[in-house]
């Protein structure tokens, strides 16, 4: 539906995703059916964004089970300058654990469907992905694509071996991790309850190689900024986005949708508040909408919209969706159609 808040993906992502594919399909014709030229600098920013589950089948498509690879030559792909005013701020962060704050606080000036946490506790320090499902392949391969990312913005902006202790990944194993173990370099652990890397303490109080106090603060001033024209745009479309990236894995509460975007309980719903929202009338409409869009493509099953929508099972949805439009999903599919 038009007016989905699904999430999306920035087309930097796209077009670098595409540079680095060994897939028989050449990359203007990949770029040029998801509507985008191909005579355009793949490193550029752009607020283009496509659908994030059009990302998922560019992802199946070029990869599958075939390409394991592919994550990894995006990561060695990846510069640090490629994030623009995010980059340079993290470029010239004084400390690895100030890069890393950076990355977790304006990551959403490059795109809604990332949210990151620097978890530091009795086990360690965790850098961890956040709110992104793992329902498909492709969503799979996003978040191998991420952390192989983050790994590489690590690696240039140390000098020497970074510091892992390790990988995890909430999917399970593929049929071989070889060049997963072979690019991080620690052991990787898959099935488990978080996507994240696991990192050397020490590893948080290292000096960045080009780490410069005056410009880093110059730098910081523009990131916020922009977080700040971002985040005021609208808080309930960040939000609409924040459910509609978990529906797979079930409707989130409210408070982990509040913990995603940083803020806690009560101030998430006194801010949507004053934008005239309520927090279950937009995962209601998110649901909803997401229904309506997946039964209007016709190539997902009742029980697949039922799952990929965040309920138990088929039973459930219908009697929500007959509450929303008075008519069956098969009848609404059939209407459509």
């Amino acid at each position: 539906m038009a007016n989905c808040a699904m999430a999306s993906v920035g087309t930097p992502v796209i077009r670098r995703i595409v540079q680095v594919s060994r897939g028989p399909e050449p990359p203007e014709r990949l770029l040029a059916q998801m509507g985008l030229p191909a005579d355009v600098d793949p490193g550029s920013w752009t607020t283009e964004a496509v659908d994030v589950e059009v990302y998922y089948e560019l992802l199946e498509r070029v990869a599958g089970y075939h390409d394991p690879g592919l994550p990894f030559r995006y990561g060695r792909s990846i510069q640090v300058d490629d994030f623009g005013a995010l980059g340079l701020a993290m470029k010239t962060a004084p400390r690895v654990r100030d890069a890393l704050l950076r990355l977790v606080r304006y990551v959403l000036v490059l795109s809604d469907t990332l949210s990151y946490e620097l978890e530091e506790g009795p086990g360690g320090p965790r850098f961890l992905l956040r709110g992104r499902s793992h329902h498909r392949r492709g969503a799979q391969l996003a978040n191998e694509c991420a952390l192989a990312a983050v790994t590489s913005v690590l690696r240039q902006l140390v000098t020497g071996p970074i510091g892992l202790r390790g990988v995890s990944f909430c999917h399970a194993a593929p049929e071989s991790d070889e060049p997963h173990r072979e690019y991080y370099r620690v052991p990787v652990r898959w099935s488990s309850e978080v996507d994240g890397l696991l990192l050397v303490p020490a590893l948080l109080e290292r000096r960045t190689r080009l780490g410069d106090h005056g410009l880093s603060a110059y730098l910081l001033d523009r990131l916020e900024d922009l977080y700040s024209q971002t985040v005021d745009r609208s808080l309930a479309h960040r939000v609409s986005v924040a459910v509609a990236s978990s529906l797979p894995d079930g409707q989130p509460s409210k408070s982990q949708v509040a913990r995603q975007l940083g803020y806690s309980e009560r101030t998430l719903h006194r801010r949507l508040a004053d934008e005239g929202h309520s927090f279950q009338e937009l995962a209601t409409q998110v649901r909803r909408e997401a229904a309506e869009s997946l039964l209007q493509r016709g190539t997902h099953s009742l029980t697949d919209v039922a799952f990929l929508t965040g309920f138990s099972d088929q039973a459930a949805f219908t009697r929500a969706f007959k509450r929303w439009t008075g008519r069956t999903p098969g009848q609404w599919r059939v209407s459509v159609g």
